[in-house]
């Protein structure tokens, strides 16, 4: 999905959780959107670039091979979501954060799922560590001077 579709994901679920969570609506804003920061750490570490305009173009071409993609996004995996949910016991923004990942993270299953892509990407740490020692393929290799395109 794109930050576009997510800010409006966002600011819809937001929109209906206000009335319940007053001023902490605006984490649950927030946590629905910087979920997706670890898309940034994937393309720091696959191209070891920096720029965000990058990012994006790297995400794009991910996206568009699907197929061939085994991605990890460290956010989005049962670890952290149960890291979460043991530290809301100990403060309950920590619930409003998990709460705003999880629904991220169903829309993203469901683009996932309709894209035909339902497991290319890790849904714990774990998984992820024990197909990559079975030779299982991450990220594609990018094309040669993919980089120099606009």
């Amino acid at each position: 999905m794109t930050l576009r579709e997510h800010t409006i994901q966002a600011a819809v679920g937001s929109t209906i959780m206000a009335p319940f969570l007053g001023v902490d609506t605006l984490i649950l804003f927030v946590s629905m959107i910087l979920i997706d920061i670890d898309h940034y750490f994937d393309y720091v570490f696959v191209c070891r670039r920096f720029d965000i305009k990058g990012m994006f173009k790297f995400h794009d071409f991910v996206c568009k091979n699907r197929e061939s993609v085994y991605g990890f996004s460290l956010f989005h995996t049962v670890e952290v979501f149960s890291l979460f949910f043991i530290l809301g016991f100990w403060s309950y923004y920590f619930w409003i954060i998990l709460s705003g990942f999880l629904v991220h993270f169903i829309f993203d299953i469901y683009d996932l799922y309709v894209g035909n892509a339902l497991f290319s990407r890790a849904f714990s740490i774990i998984e992820y560590v024990i197909f990559r020692k079975k030779g299982v393929r991450g990220y594609p290799a990018l094309p040669y001077g993919f980089w120099e395109k606009v």
